[in-house]
């Protein structure tokens, strides 16, 4: 019976998945963006409804214009690819940037729209880096800059700068507000001293602001996965973990390590794609919103039933807000098993009523959580 549910559990995880995986001196306060042009973690669910505004210009702006103009066209196509490949961006679509990047390159060398775009199209190299330097030496109030160096600060384990960044990304980084009800949910489904591997900017940036900027739950560790390529970055993380052994020689190996070589309790966010998720199905338990890795079973069906009145359950932080779907159907069908039949009467009222703002009742018919 723990095997089927526990396999049931993996099944919906990587169906309903839907996420995007989206040390330098004290700058001045960023300010805020003059482009209309809104990220992930901002609320651009839809990118293709972003529209640039038009700007009519003549003599020596021109081309400062037309660089701005050219940065938000490559951020609308990098909102537009994430949403596309659920944040794993391939060959092709990093051949995308690096095309407009060069482009604009050729429209103002060494701008800070130009280097800002390199870093947009390298990500998550440690070349990119460097053109964020660069940008920043151009242009240290521009509130663009805040979501990259924030991942900076978080890929250097600076916690100086964690602080800083955070506090601007809370306070000018426009930050979507339902993602950071999504991060006090997640945090509240993980246990003290827990390794929390994060999808990309849509979870991270929100669970490091509530951290560095808030104050809550510094005992989580937020490790981003889209940095473990970074052999530095693996390092830090690997002994922040506290593990055991070599450092791992990729971001595969680090999951598939990390759970055996530390005391630590290691989750993963619901929000990790398909191909991160799917090996390791079999060890995974929902404990709310978060997966915890484990290898041997757990009583993680008494820890969701605790968790999930305790949990926002918003339904405004875009394609995150439908993995509260498949906890709830998680919980419903234990409900249903052990024939608690007034639970699972108003657990599936609830789920109907999310599923209907969320556009996902056809799904959850498909997936035999609904009847009809």
């Amino acid at each position: 019976m723990e095997m089927n549910r526990e396999r049931w559990t993996i099944a919906l995880l990587l169906c309903f998945q839907a996420a995007w995986v989206l040390g330098q001196a004290a700058p001045a306060a960023p300010q805020p963006a003059t482009s209309t042009v809104r990220d992930a973690y901002q609320g651009g669910w839809s990118p293709a409804s972003v529209t640039v505004d038009e700007v009519t210009t003549t003599g020596s702006a021109t081309m400062n214009v037309q660089a701005a103009e050219q940065l938000d066209d490559l951020r609308l196509l990098r909102n537009e690819l994430l949403a596309k490949t659920k944040g794993q961006l391939g060959p092709e679509d990093r051949q995308a940037l690096m095309e407009r990047a060069d482009a604009l390159e050729r429209t103002a060398p060494n701008s800070f729209e130009a280097h800002l775009a390199r870093y947009y199209s390298l990500f998550p190299a440690a070349d990119a880096f460097l053109h964020l330097d660069l940008a920043t030496a151009r242009a240290r109030d521009r509130a663009e800059l805040i979501g990259p160096q924030l991942d900076n600060a978080a890929r250097l384990d600076n916690a100086e700068q964690l602080v800083f960044w955070s506090k601007a990304m809370r306070d000018r980084g426009n930050l979507a507000p339902g993602l950071r009800q999504v991060a006090d949910d997640m945090l509240l489904s993980v246990e003290y001293d827990a390794v929390f591997l994060a999808a990309g900017e849509m979870d991270a940036y929100a669970l490091w602001t509530r951290q560095f900027a808030d104050g809550f739950r510094r005992d989580v560790l937020v490790v981003d996965h889209r940095l473990l390529g970074d052999p530095a970055y693996r390092q830090r993380m690997w002994a922040a973990c506290r593990a055991q052994g070599a450092v791992p020689s990729s971001a595969k190996d680090f999951i598939d390590r990390l759970y055996r070589s530390t005391a630590r309790p290691v989750y993963l966010s619901p929000a990790l794609g398909r191909s991160v998720v799917a090996p390791y199905a079999s060890q995974l338990f929902a404990t709310g919103m978060a997966l915890r890795l484990s290898q041997a079973p757990i009583d993680n069906m008494a820890r969701l039933q605790a968790n999930w009145p305790r949990m926002s359950r918003t339904t405004t932080a875009g394609p995150l807000s439908q993995n509260y779907l498949m906890v709830g159907a998680v919980l419903l069908r234990h409900y249903r098993e052990i024939g608690d039949e007034a639970k699972a009467a108003a657990l599936e009222h609830e789920l109907r009523g999310m599923a209907r703002t969320l556009g996902a009742t056809d799904r959850m018919i498909r997936l035999g959580v609904f009847e009809h």
